[in-house]
């Protein structure tokens, strides 16, 4: 739904309509900010808001970064070619289908900009990441909502809104707040009856983290011949570098070259590239990541499972559950504790929180501060 706007005055109606009517963005609350108005120090706020991988950052991602700061006066051209060859390499594909960018969420405001046209239409659900609607509304496109359907990508609804305007269809794999996943059989079913211009984006961010058999692999999709699927990746997560903004795209050559086009030169930091290359250099680091938050997952799920709470099988590093309450209010409870969640009233699920996977002694204090709250 839009949100209503002010007949525009002065310079602001010179404003295009389409920026005007998009709804802002709500992130998760800042730590420093519940520090400030609670009263708790700032050190002992717990943040599981976000979707962050609290896991201590590896040693190697922290040398490269520290070896780049007497070099912060050049551009990183030449770093930026070593890391596109490097995502290249463990994606087993050419470095002509990688794309970099400044976080996977860079690549999702230029995917409209090369696909869409005033009144071309996207079909995306109304129940995941906010920014595929941001981004498509800026270009003026006809936003095609096709709820969830049990929390899932509803595919057969996706098919039937299909349409010879249908530029862009977004998906989440694993989505963002549900967790769950879209499967190979989902995935090839759509890519059968989609158009071959319609560009059907998975987004991955989460990607590291699943451990389903069934999880659709788009690259597979993409190296048998389905020029149109566009795979999103990002570091963010389970790399645990959301604060050095680097992600990337894996797609068709032709649409690799288009997207590099309408992004700026030297869009990475030396840093980042740094990052980029020793976090895809270190298994052993990625392993022990992924395996502690498989671990996390599992307990969230089951303690608030205990509670008497529906939560949902997730695939991601966060469990949506089901409090059979008030989510909003739960989460201000929490909130004046120093623990932050995320309500999901904004996805259409008010009684439910959405619950970042933090280290273990993090998890057992959420659990011990969210049972203090229930029995109060």
């Amino acid at each position: 739904m839009k949100r209503p706007v002010a007949t525009a005055q002065g310079h602001e109606a010179a404003f295009r309509s389409c920026i005007a009517e998009i709804r802002d963005y709500e992130p998760g609350a800042d730590a420093q900010q519940v520090a400030e108005a609670t009263g708790i120090p700032f050190g002992d706020i717990l943040k599981l808001a976000s979707n962050e991988n609290d896991f201590p950052i590896s040693a190697a991602v922290t040398a490269a970064i520290t070896r780049q700061f007497p070099l912060l006066h050049s551009y990183p051209w030449e770093d930026y070619g070593r890391l596109k060859a490097a995502v290249a390499a463990a994606h087993g594909v050419p470095d002509a289908q990688v794309v970099l960018s400044a976080g996977s969420a860079q690549l999702v405001l230029n995917l409209p900009l090369l696909y869409t046209d005033p009144g071309d239409e996207v079909i995306l659900a109304p129940q995941s990441y906010a920014l595929y609607e941001a981004a498509s509304q800026v270009m003026g496109a006809r936003l095609r909502h096709v709820p969830l359907a049990g929390y899932r990508f509803d595919i057969p609804a996706i098919i039937a809104a299909l349409s010879a305007r249908t530029k862009i269809v977004w998906l989440c794999s694993p989505n963002n707040p549900t967790g769950t996943i879209v499967t190979s059989a989902e995935l090839q079913l759509l890519l059968d009856a989609a158009p071959e211009t319609t560009a059907v984006v998975v987004d991955q961010a989460y990607s590291e983290f699943v451990d389903d058999p069934d999880y659709a692999d788009p690259l597979a999709f993409l190296a048998a011949g389905h020029s149109n699927v566009i795979a999103l990746r990002s570091f963010s997560k389970a790399y645990a570098l959301a604060g050095i903004r680097l992600g990337y795209a894996v797609a068709d050559p032709a649409v690799c070259r288009m997207l590099d086009r309408i992004s700026e030169p030297f869009l990475l930091s030396r840093t980042a590239c740094a990052a980029g290359l020793a976090a895809l250099a270190d298994d052993d680091w990625l392993a022990a990541s992924t395996r502690a938050v498989h671990e996390g997952r599992e307990q969230l799920s089951r303690e608030l499972t205990a509670l008497g709470w529906d939560v949902v099988p997730s695939q991601g590093n966060f469990v949506l559950a089901d409090t059979h309450g008030d989510g909003r209010e739960l989460f201000r409870r929490l909130l004046e504790r120093g623990v932050i969640v995320r309500p999901a009233d904004g996805w259409g699920y008010p009684a439910h929180i959405r619950v970042s996977v933090g280290t273990p002694e993090e998890n057992r204090r959420f659990l011990a501060v969210l049972r203090d709250c229930l029995r109060s």
